[in-house]
């Protein structure tokens, strides 16, 4: 009975510590600098302590969804600096999508605030267009065609109308939220799209 016992604590310590290491994966990280040789498109800020003007029920979802933003955004600007200078593409194709995917994962498992359903599936829309919009724009570049080629992608223009749809959502739900939490959320979804 105590091979047992000791087998069902170390089970629920390896569990205990993979729950641990995945809320630190989504804790807001307080360095927001963009990857070395890259620049966000927008002025990007880092969301407000405490998430004025979002109600306390909403706070840790937000936060935790909008630091899988940033991290999204990271591993996009990286993968698009290779796409633009034709460099190291597959491998930097593989990186970002081993990236993305786990990211993916956690934020389709969330536990999503009532009314926030809408926002999620936004979200993770946009996440999913964007990996099949480089991993049809990789081959392309690959081949020599043009970055202008690539943005025709079609993947490409519905992320970025998803992202406009959980801005407008996000902006709905939290009317009276101060500027400086808005902008900060705003600029989020605006350094992740593509265009």
């Amino acid at each position: 009975m105590s091979e047992r016992r000791a087998s069902g604590a170390a089970l629920l310590g390896l569990l205990l510590l993979a729950a641990i290491r995945a809320s630190a994966q989504d804790a807001y990280p307080s360095d927001i600098t963009p990857p070395a040789g890259t620049q966000y498109p927008c002025a990007l800020t880092a969301l407000p302590r405490g998430l004025p003007g979002i109600p306390q029920a909403d706070r840790e979802y937000v936060n935790r969804t909008y630091a899988r933003v940033l991290r999204a955004t990271q591993a996009k600007l990286v993968l698009l600096k290779a796409l633009e200078e034709r460099q190291e593409l597959d491998a930097r194709l593989g990186r970002y999508l081993s990236e993305l995917e786990p990211l993916v994962q956690r934020q389709r498992d969330d536990r999503v605030p009532a009314g926030l359903e809408p926002f999620q599936q936004d979200v993770l829309s946009a996440l999913g267009l964007q990996q099949a919009f480089f991993s049809k724009a990789v081959p392309m570049r690959d081949a020599g065609r043009g970055m202008d080629e690539a943005y025709r992608i079609a993947e490409g223009r519905q992320a970025s109308a998803r992202l406009i749809a959980a801005w407008s959502r996000m902006q709905a739900r939290y009317p009276g939220w101060p500027a400086a939490t808005r902008d900060s959320v705003y600029h989020h979804l605006c350094a992740l799209d593509l265009f």
